[in-house]
């Protein structure tokens, strides 16, 4: 069965996209050098890479453009996406081993189940990049939390994610979350970390 944290987390970054309005694709976000339109397509590219591990084939070997990965109509585009992976995730899929970019073997499921941490991350992204406020429910924040803290390090020493910034001791778990990325609650577009 696919991991119920991750088909929630596909819902909260779907129900941020869809949201978008027309004339703010281009808006930058705290993704530097990124606009609401890369991070769709980031997101969707690496859903794409997901499917194809799923369904047995190797990780893509090069970056896709993420604004063609996007296309015309990202809310479309994501939303076949998303019908796609969850195709390619039938029975057999979620055992089958994989190494991660980060040096960690695991199996799809297990991926899936921490994949909410890329999702939220983004959705926050988004949400900056057009102006509207997003709140992560509170299992899912804590969960991906737990993630980032465990392999965070290694995303580092990658050069994947930059620096952990500082909070405030009464912080929430959505707060600690976006500090692992570098990312804080009044940031505005491109003084969070890269994609």
């Amino acid at each position: 069965m696919v991991p119920g944290r991750f088909v929630r987390a596909l819902e909260v970054f779907e129900a941020v996209l869809a949201g978008v309005p027309a004339g703010r694709w281009e808006s930058p976000s705290p993704c530097e050098g990124w606009c609401a339109v890369d991070v769709a397509g980031h997101v969707m590219a690496g859903l794409l890479a997901v499917r194809e591990v799923a369904a047995g084939r190797p990780f893509p070997g090069t970056d896709p453009d993420v604004r063609e990965v996007a296309g015309a109509d990202p809310v479309a585009t994501w939303r076949s996406v998303r019908a796609d992976l969850m195709a390619a995730l039938g029975p057999g899929t979620l055992e089958r081993r994989v190494e991660l970019a980060v040096g960690v073997e695991t199996t799809v499921g297990e991926w899936l189940d921490r994949y909410p941490l890329e999702l939220l991350v983004h959705a926050w992204d988004l949400g900056q990049a057009t102006g509207r406020p997003v709140v992560f429910p509170p299992d899912l924040a804590a969960a991906a939390l737990e993630t980032a803290r465990r392999f965070a390090p290694q995303g580092r020493a990658a050069g994947m994610i930059g620096p952990e910034r500082a909070v405030p001791g009464g912080a929430d778990d959505q707060a600690r979350l976006l500090a692992v990325f570098g990312r804080g609650p009044s940031d505005g577009p491109s003084d969070g970390d890269g994609g």
